[in-house]
């Protein structure tokens, strides 16, 4: 299995395909392999490297962690792969979910490293108002007291069920309960403590969005309509003044339908 060695870790990766190098951050799980069945797609257009972020299934750390900072961190992760992988030091980025909001930390640490970027639904709290922020502070804040009281199962039952994903419920709960495998539930545990409250409350720079627009592509699911989930992108999309790509499915679309979400994304990567 390669493996990159960056400060702290040893970053598990693997690539798809041949042509322009594509990252794909994943948000929850932390695991590159959620995105197999898309890379399977992707590697028709695209050189598609799919990795495990810290500590999470294949890739380990090494040594001391900045957890004050670790979105920035992943961040950093992901330009080291870039400029480990693209002979041009740059890259089309997609993140899903939390892992878009690593993306869009990418785009505003790292802008040279990133061709456009595509960020798919991030739960990006920091880039709504006051009132709304601290409303979706607060139900991170519900279910990691739950996880604390009732233990990490009981707590990802009540967080996928409060997400409302309809026809993709039942993927989602496989794709992220603890149950699931050991490996699943090693990188659950992480998330409870270190991603689920930090990354959604953290804090947008939309004026640092606004200046690279051109780059940023806001995308959220078909199925996902207008609500709770979609917000955070909805707000970046119109301060940025670009509209939000719709991909087939809804939160996981890229596991769904992989296929349909592939051939929407692709063109859409072309056009915007």
């Amino acid at each position: 299995m390669p493996f990159i060695t960056v400060q702290g870790a040893n970053l598990h990766y693997e690539t798809f395909g041949t042509g322009p190098p594509l990252l794909l951050i994943t948000g929850a799980g932390g695991n590159g392999s959620a995105w197999h069945s898309a890379a399977k797609f992707l590697s028709v257009h695209y050189t598609t490297i799919c990795y495990d972020r810290r500590n999470h299934s294949a890739s380990t750390i090494t040594g001391p962690q900045d957890y004050d900072h670790r979105l920035d961190t992943d961040a950093e992760d992901a330009a080291h792969l870039i400029r480990h992988l693209s002979p041009s030091g740059t890259a089309t980025v997609v993140g899903n979910s939390s892992g878009a909001i690593v993306a869009l930390r990418l785009l505003l640490n790292h802008p040279d490293s990133v061709d456009k970027l595509v960020a798919h639904e991030p739960p990006a709290f920091g880039a709504l108002p006051a009132e709304f922020r601290a409303m979706g502070e607060a139900a991170v804040n519900h279910v990691y007291a739950r996880y604390r009281e009732s233990g990490p199962i009981a707590a990802m039952e009540e967080f996928t069920a409060s997400l409302g994903a309809g026809s993709e419920a039942a993927l989602m709960r496989k794709v992220m309960h603890p149950a699931t495998s050991q490996e699943m539930r090693a990188n659950c545990l992480f998330w409870f403590e270190f991603e689920l409250r930090q990354y959604p409350s953290s804090d947008v720079d939309v004026a640092g969005l606004v200046k690279l627009g051109e780059k940023l592509v806001p995308a959220a699911g078909v199925e996902s309509g207008d609500g709770v989930g979609v917000a955070p992108i909805s707000a970046i999309a119109a301060a940025t003044q670009r509209e939000v790509l719709r991909l087939p499915g809804g939160h996981v679309g890229f596991a769904s339908q992989p296929e349909a979400w592939v051939d929407v994304l692709v063109e859409g990567i072309k056009t915007y």
